[in-house]
Order: structure tokens, then C-alpha cells, then sequence
């Protein structure tokens, strides 16, 4: 088995709504929605499976039958569910398909149609796995997004509104993951006088999606409460981001939760304001893998 964290059919039936018993009777009549049994037989779903599970489950909640979509692949589950909510038929194939949802959801914002970037996530999220949903879609979208409000092509408002939305999908993301029990406790925040919370949220699901429980305290947090979170929680790890502090800034406030913290506490950090070596004890993770990577390791 590869290292992907595989679910079994009680967590999954927590996570899409649909109920163990269910889930069984449409494998029996309709074949495989857990792609991989364990050896002793039980059913793992990994977040491939789940993501289709939920594109069926939504498109029977808007009136289709069980019978029509069971054997519909991602891409064909994915376009009828854009059908089905009133979005413009796209094309979405292999390789396009997250170009597709970004693009949608910068016409949304650009509109203030703010209900149809709510849908346009939903659909992302019964997609693709939550990494997928990290890697190919909010973290691009947001670097376009700050781009264009740099640039003035976007408004304050908008860039707000966009946050405000994402923000909602990614929390629920952080809200219905499980985590493994071997795998270990992680406080994800922001340092202190880091406001920009949305790069620890990707993170903190990308962690989550690799079998951690995170105790995610939002932004601005001083080295202190981080020490406190990680003491009473017996976390292994804090995971940071900071995307707007400059250079002196970041080493003072990872040098500052470094000496707070416990030496067998690891410290991440990634964000575009860290674009040096961190300082002694402190480990620069640049990319959403090495995340899932680190998580995995322990």
C-alpha cells in the first residue's frame, strides 16, 4: 500500500454523509467505491473515493437516481453536477478541470456573485482530494487573486469577499478531516504580527489530510500561547506561515518560538515572506508535498 492515509467506512460515512449502510449496498449493486481493502478485509477509501462519494451523493440530493450516476467516472460526475446547479456547462478534463474552477470563481468574484463562488467551491470540493484542492486550486487562485489586487484589476472589496469565501471552504475542510492515530498532534497559527491567515490554512489541510490532528489557532499569535498550545495538547510539531513580515522580522519571531518551545518540538515554516535559510532548529518547508512528506515521517 502507498503512503496516501486510506479511510475506513465509519469515517467516511462521518465525512460524506452518507450512511455505512448505504455505502455497502451501493457497492454490492453497484461495484467498487472503496478502492483498496486492508488485509484483514476491511474496505479504505482513500480521498479519491471520498471525493466521488460526495459528487454522488449531491447529485441524488438534486433529484438524480442512484442508478444513473453509481458508474459515472469524476469527470462525468463533475460535469452533470455543474449541470445540475445551474453553472455553465464546462468541459472539465483531465489536466484542465482546475484552470476550469478558477476561472469560474474569478468571474464570480469580479461579479460579487458571491452564492455562485459558494457553488463553484462545492463542486471543486466533490472534484478533486483535498490535496488536489490545496496544490491545483486555492493556493493558484489566491496567488491570482493577490496579484490582480496589486495590480488594481481587483478591489479592496472584491479581495476581501474572495477571502472571506475561501476562508468558509477551507475551515470546513479543516472541520471534517480525521485524523490517524499514529501520527501526532500540530499547532498551526501564524506568528505574532502576521495577520495573513489563509497560507496556514492550506497547510494546516494539507497536514490534516496526511493524518494529523491540528489544533489551528488562527493568526497573530505570540510565541507564548503557541508554547502553551503545545505543552498541554503534546503536540510534535508548530507549523507556521508568514507571508508579509520582512526578513529581520521573520528570524525575530522564529528565533523567539524556537526558544519557546521544547527541543523535540519541531518548528515549520513556509510562506512567501521566508525566502532565507530560518534560523537554527527551524525547518523551511517550500512546498505543499514536503508538508504531507514531514507529516508522514513520524
Amino acid at each position: 500500500m502507498s503512503d496516501e492515509v486510506r479511510h475506513r467506512i465509519s469515517a467516511v460515512a462521518k465525512r460524506t454523509g452518507v450512511s455505512e449502510h448505504v455505502l455497502r449496498v451501493w457497492e454490492r449493486r453497484y461495484g467498487k467505491f472503496a478502492s483498496h481493502r486492508s488485509p484483514s478485509g476491511y474496505r479504505l477509501y482513500s480521498e479519491d473515493d471520498i471525493a466521488r462519494i460526495r459528487a454522488v451523493k449531491t447529485l441524488i440530493d438534486n433529484g438524480h437516481s442512484i442508478g444513473d450516476v453509481a458508474k459515472l467516472s469524476s469527470q462525468e460526475l463533475s460535469k452533470l453536477n455543474l449541470r445540475s446547479t445551474g453553472e455553465v456547462a464546462t468541459t472539465l478534463v483531465a489536466g484542465s478541470a482546475a484552470g476550469d474552477i478558477r476561472r469560474m470563481m474569478l468571474e464570480s468574484i469580479e461579479g460579487f456573485d458571491m452564492d455562485r463562488a459558494r457553488r463553484v467551491c462545492a463542486m471543486a470540493a466533490v472534484t478533486f482530494s483535498p490535496f488536489q484542492l490545496v496544490s491545483d486550486v486555492y493556493a493558484p487562485l489566491l496567488d491570482t487573486i493577490g496579484s490582480r489586487w496589486q495590480s488594481k484589476s481587483l478591489s479592496i472589496s472584491q479581495e476581501h469577499a474572495a477571502s472571506a469565501v475561501i476562508r468558509e471552504q477551507l475551515g470546513e475542510l479543516l472541520r471534517v478531516s480525521r485524523p490517524v492515530d499514529n501520527v501526532g498532534v500540530i499547532v498551526a497559527t501564524t506568528p505574532e504580527g502576521e495577520l495573513h491567515e489563509l497560507g496556514v490554512l492550506l497547510a494546516s489541510i494539507v497536514a490534516a489530510y496526511a493524518g494529523a490532528r491540528i489544533i489551528y489557532l488562527g493568526p497573530n499569535t505570540p510565541a507564548s500561547e503557541i508554547a502553551t498550545t503545545v505543552k498541554f495538547s503534546g503536540a510534535r510539531a508548530a507549523l507556521l506561515s508568514m507571508a508579509c513580515a520582512t526578513p529581520k522580522m521573520v528570524d525575530k519571531r522564529l528565533v523567539e518560538i524556537r526558544a519557546a518551545l521544547p527541543r523535540h518540538v519541531e518548528v515549520w515554516v513556509g510562506g512567501q515572506a521566508v525566502q532565507r535559510t530560518p534560523p537554527r532548529g527551524v525547518t523551511w518547508l517550500k512546498t505543499w508535498d514536503e508538508i504531507r512528506t514531514r507529516v508522514a515521517s513520524r
